[in-house]
């Protein structure tokens, strides 16, 4: 009897093929393996949604959400001072004196640190103990006893002639030395409740400025140098020349004259220690002087 699975007659077709369980017994079908492969790929995928999904997010510390331009950041105190504890004073003000010598001329810089100048009129000032420095301002006329040159007191105008080409204004705080025979300062100090006054130009832009007197006195100037503001004095005897070129040299970039001789000034020093140089006017209602606080 013939085996049926192996042989055919001549009028009949057997297809084989290798997915044929029959023809190839030892391998599964291609179709149920496609399926288990796509059933694998669903579940991974079904996986990594869930995780996206549920997991709790991370946040890259280096990553973060821009901050906008116009948010404020404030820093933690980690080590916070006690609510009783009070805020930081501010520093004290005094007076720095150094000492030099150009070309035989003895000069003192006296520099006000930590402190803003005001102008003031009269001697009331000189028993006042605030201030750390004073010196005489614009110069008096012997005649009369008026001021000489443009004079403004926090805004009010006490003197308005044009003598000298040197000027300072104090406007808010700030102090600018000049020559000029007009200069918008003198009405921004009108308008500001400034002050001004005009003295004798000595350095202007680090150059000298020649004066007309030639006699020898002791020299004060109020001068600029590297951005600080200084009352110079001579110790000795000099001529306006012999004074301008020794400011000059000292490295003073701009400086005009203040009333010389034995005027009255103060300083306070960082110790707290007072010294004063000339003496003061009693009888002179105008006597005016630049007081730093």
């Amino acid at each position: 009897m013939k085996d049926r699975h192996n042989d055919i007659n001549d009028d009949e077709i057997r297809i084989i093929s290798t997915d044929d369980p029959v023809s190839r017994p030892d391998r599964k079908p291609r179709k149920r393996t496609v399926a288990v492969l796509c059933g694998i790929v669903s579940f991974v995928l079904l996986a990594a949604v869930a995780l996206i999904l549920f997991l709790p997010k991370v946040t890259d510390p280096e990553a973060g959400t821009p901050i906008p331009a116009a948010a404020t950041l404030k820093a933690v105190n980690t080590n916070p001072a006690p609510a009783e504890m009070a805020p930081t004073a501010p520093s004290p003000a005094y007076t720095l004196r150094s000492d030099t010598a150009v070309n035989g001329i003895h000069l003192t810089f006296l520099t006000p640190v930590n402190a803003t100048p005001v102008l003031e009129v009269g001697n009331a000032v000189i028993n006042d103990s605030t201030p750390v420095l004073i010196a005489q301002a614009a110069d008096i006329r012997g005649d009369n006893g008026e001021i000489v040159g443009a004079f403004i007191l926090k805004g009010r105008l006490i003197s308005k002639s044009e003598a000298k080409a040197g000027f300072c204004s104090i406007i808010n705080g700030e102090v600018t030395l000049g020559v000029a025979d007009a200069t918008p300062m003198f009405e921004q100090a009108l308008v500001a409740d400034g002050y001004f006054f005009r003295q004798y130009p000595l350095i202007a832009g680090g150059q000298m400025v020649e004066n007309k007197p030639k006699g020898r006195s002791i020299r004060k100037a109020l001068a600029e140098t590297d951005g600080r503001l200084s009352v110079v004095i001579s110790t000795e005897r000099v001529t306006f020349h012999d004074f301008s070129q020794a400011l000059a040299e000292a490295g003073v970039r701009n400086a005009i004259y203040l009333t010389g001789g034995s005027t009255y000034g103060r300083y306070t020093d960082a110790d707290g220690a007072v010294s004063v140089f000339g003496h003061y006017w009693k009888d002179t209602p105008n006597v005016n002087y630049i007081v730093w606080r």
